[in-house]
Formats: structure tokens, C-alpha cells, sequence
């Protein structure tokens, strides 16, 4: 999940103006507030609420559409989770259901097809006792907001749900008896600092991007305990395969290949690199693969190596790039106007469906679905 962590400085006016915080010295009665300008017109934080917008395709290469119709409709599901994550598709016998990570609520939500939204896991990012001091801080609209609750989700080849409980700076699974099994919580003895998001390998191994969205200051927090990065966890064991130092950038989204041999990690939020996939599932020397908007956030692939990548902070895009490092389109979601704000970005993706022909789009308050013509890569279809 891309943070924008925004607070407003306040200036107080008694003859000259003085910077004023609350651990400085009380304001005299009669003394002006003053705040700062607001900035221009955007989806995050302070200033006039960006304009209406609609939904809408763009194509910048003729073979976007063969992989949507351009008259296809965005169907919202649901709305009102202020900022959500994930998200995977279940298939539960032929009609399955869409999970859904919801950042604010520490809650994991099912959504059915008929668009009935429950709780599936509760306490699903943060099970600790200390709330008022756990969560990152963040913005939804003009909100200020923490996020306490899970980040990722994915299934393993078994099936079982796999996800990260970003507070609880752990990857988890839940097994078939309903029981929560940690997978992995660190790396030497250090703990992680944010579980973002994952990748699952046909084997079953996990590629986990981690960054510092779980803790409170994030990268100020007296309680981050190593540099961010991307993991490997294979067999009980949790490898470092990457620093966040030689990503050049902030590790959030990560997927790989359909034939599992390339991996894909966002860098900030403009650059993608790729790295191959070694027999062991260690990773070879990477190299940038493409840059531009779009990428800041997670990621998906479709199985003719395709990569929907979100933008994270808003108006939401979903980016797609060929398999040759090539923008070839953008999924651009709908913008609502008015006030008060209601936050519409992207920040993840996953395909599902009866026939892995549906992706779904986490964005922010709501989650969209869009049917496309390719088919992309699900849980189903992974082979140990």
C-alpha cells in the first residue's frame, strides 16, 4: 500500500508569527491562527476535491485490445472501506467469492458475486494489545487514518489462504481447521518492518515485498529493526534476496511470470525491475524494466505475461505493460467528486472467476470488477 503521510503545520499569529506545535509553549489568548495555503487541487490530503471523473480505457498500443473490449463496463462490487488491499479470488465450488484486505478495519472481507460484503477474519492485520501505539499513519480523503489492518493476500497451491498481517509485521496462513499458522515473521532474528505483498510460486514458495508500512513512524519508528526489501520464503527458512538500497527505491509490488521464471518488483513509485527466477528460487541479477506511472503499488500478471501494476495513491490507474517492458494501456478508474472526499486510487489487483477471465481492483473505498479477454494467473492454476 503506497502511504502519503501529510500533516498540516499550524502558524500562530500574536504580532509576529511563530511556529506553533503542541509540545511548544501555550498560544496567549487572543493570538490568530493562521493555516498554511492549501496546495493544488489532489486525490490525497488537503485542498478542493479533485473533479468528477468516469471510468475509462486508454489504449497506447493496438494490443491492449486484445486483451479487453473497449466497451467493457467496471462493475463496483462494494464501497465504503475508506483504503483496502489485497485482493484473491476464492473459488468455493463454482461460484467463489473475492476477499478483500481491509487496511483501516483490521479486517479480512468476503464479497460474493451478488455483492454481499462480511467479515471472513477478524483481527486479521494487528492481534497485539497496544492499538493506540501500532499502525502507520496515512490519509483517506481529507481523513486522517491508520493503517492497522492487513496488507496482502494470495492462496498457495493447496489452496489455503496466505496473507500479510502488515501490524503484526508477519506473513500468515490459515489452515484448512481454521487455525493461523506464521509462515515467516523476520529474517536472522530481526523482525519485519511491513509485509506488503506477495507473490506464491507453483512450489509454494513466497516472494514477500517489505517495507515499513508497519510501524507506526514507519521508517522513524525506534522499533524498525532492518532495511526493507525483497524475501524469499521457501521450506520453513526466510532468505533475503534483495535490499531495499539496491532496489533504488521503496519495495511494494511484486509478481512473477506466468512460467515462473522472471520476477517483478516495483522500486518507488516509478520504476519497475525484473529479476530471473534460479532453480533454487533465488533470484539472478536484475535489471530496470520499465519506468512511468502506474507502478507504485501491487501487481498481477496475466498468462500471456502481461503486468497489470496499480499506482497506489490516487486518481486510481491500473497500468498495463507487455511482456517486452511496453505501456501498451491503462485501466482508469473512476473518480468521484464532491465532498467530503472519498478516496478512489488502486493499489492492488488479482485475477478470478470461474474461468481466471475477471480482475478485480482494490481501490481504496471501493472494489471494482472488469471482465477481460485473457485469462490471468490464479491460485487455480499453479502446478507443484
Amino acid at each position: 500500500m503506497r502511504i502519503a503521510r501529510s500533516l498540516l503545520a499550524v502558524v500562530v499569529t500574536a504580532g509576529a508569527s511563530a511556529a506553533f506545535a503542541q509540545t511548544g509553549p501555550l498560544p496567549e489568548p487572543g493570538s490568530i491562527i493562521r493555516p498554511p495555503a492549501l496546495p493544488q487541487a489532489q486525490m490525497r490530503g488537503d485542498g478542493p476535491p479533485p473533479a468528477a471523473t468516469q471510468f475509462a480505457l486508454q489504449a497506447d498500443d493496438p494490443s491492449f485490445w486484445s486483451l479487453i473490449s473497449p466497451k467493457a463496463q467496471l462493475v463496483e462490487l462494494a464501497r465504503g472501506f475508506g483504503l483496502n488491499e489485497g485482493p484473491v479470488w476464492m473459488p468455493d465450488g463454482g461460484q467463489g467469492y473475492v476477499l478483500v484486505s481491509g487496511l483501516l478495519d483490521n479486517v479480512i472481507y468476503k464479497v460474493t458475486p451478488d455483492k454481499t460484503v462480511s467479515v471472513f477474519m477478524d483481527f486479521a492485520g494487528y492481534t497485539g494489545t497496544d492499538p493506540e501505539h501500532s499502525g502507520a499513519q496515512t490519509r483517506s480523503g481529507r481523513s486522517h487514518v491508520l493503517l492497522i489492518g492487513p496488507s496482502c493476500t494470495g492462496r498457495d497451491p493447496q489452496g489455503r489462504l496466505v496473507w500479510c498481517a502488515d501490524n503484526d509485521r508477519m506473513v500468515m496462513r490459515l489452515e484448512k481447521d481454521g487455525t493461523r499458522r506464521v509462515l515467516s515473521a523476520g529474517y536472522q532474528g530481526k523482525r519485519f518492518s511491513g509485509p506488503n505483498d506477495i507473490s506464491v510460486a507453483p512450489n509454494g514458495a513466497i516472494y514477500l515485498a517489505d517495507n515499513d508500512f508497519g510501524l507506526r513512524d514507519a521508517g522513524k519508528s525506534n522499533d524498525k529493526q532492518m532495511s526493507g526489501g525483497v524475501f524469499l520464503i521457501k521450506d520453513g527458512v526466510t532468505t533475503k534476496l534483495i535490499d531495499a538500497a539496491d532496489l533504488g527505491g521503496i519495495a511494494n509490488g511484486i509478481t512473477l511470470s506466468p512460467d515462473g521464471k522472471m520476477l517483478y518488483v516495483s522500486a518507488g513509485f516509478s520504476r519497475m525491475l525484473r529479476y530471473p527466477v534460479k532453480d533454487d528460487g533465488t533470484l539472478g541479477s536484475g535489471a530496470e524494466f520499465t519506468t512511468g506511472p502506474g507502478m507504485g503499488d501491487g501487481m498481477k500478471t496475466d498468462l500471456a505475461g502481461n503486468i497489470y501494476s496499480t499506482n497506489g495513491g490516487g486518481p486510481g490507474m491500473v497500468r498495463v505493460t507487455n511482456p517486452a517492458g511496453k505501456q501498451i494501456g491503462t485501466i482508469n478508474l473512476p473518480v468521484y467528486g464532491g465532498e467530503p472526499k472519498r478516496q478512489i486510487c488502486a493499489t492492488n489487483v488479482a485475477f478470478g472467476g470461474p474461468d481466471g477471465k475477471t480482475l478485480f481492483i482494490t481501490a481504496c473505498d471501493a472494489v471494482f470488477s472488469l471482465r477481460m479477454y485473457v485469462a490471468g494467473l490464479t491460485p487455480a492454476q499453479l502446478k507443484p
